[in-house]
């Protein structure tokens, strides 16, 4: 029985040390803390402000690309030069260029031309009161 008992200890511990061990993996490099995204830059305090007006509600063009409908106020824009157009579709358009430093503000203000109104054929001699005819 001995025997026995000395055999089952022994196979157990034959398979223990019969394989191939795996080769160790090659020792890993400290992970390297990830550098944080830089911040996007935030909206410039001094960038150039835009007004635009006119009598009539007009619709406005920035650069050659529509904005929006007058008055338009407190538009940031680039510094540089930028074309404005009124979008007139009975008398033409208007473009106007305007310039803007750093910290500008700026209006562009576009009217339509006043209409030639004839007189009533009056006479051209003043009628200022006091004056003696």
């Amino acid at each position: 029985m001995l025997r026995v008992a000395a055999l089952l200890l022994v196979i157990p511990l034959a398979g223990c040390g019969g394989a191939p061990k795996p080769p160790p993996e090659p020792p890993r490099p400290a992970p390297i803390a990830a550098q944080p995204e830089p911040e996007p830059e935030p909206p410039l305090d001094d960038a150039p402000m835009l007004d635009v007006v006119s009598a009539q509600p007009t619709e406005i063009l920035l650069d050659g690309k529509p904005i929006g409908t007058t008055p338009i106020t407190g538009r940031k824009v680039a510094p540089g030069t930028h074309e404005v157009t009124f979008v007139d579709p009975e008398r033409g358009n208007r473009t106007m260029m305007v310039t803007l430093e750093p910290g500008d503000a700026k209006t562009v203000q576009s009217d339509p031309p006043p209409s030639i109104q004839e007189s009533g054929g009056g006479d051209a001699k003043s009628d200022k009161p006091g004056e003696r005819k």
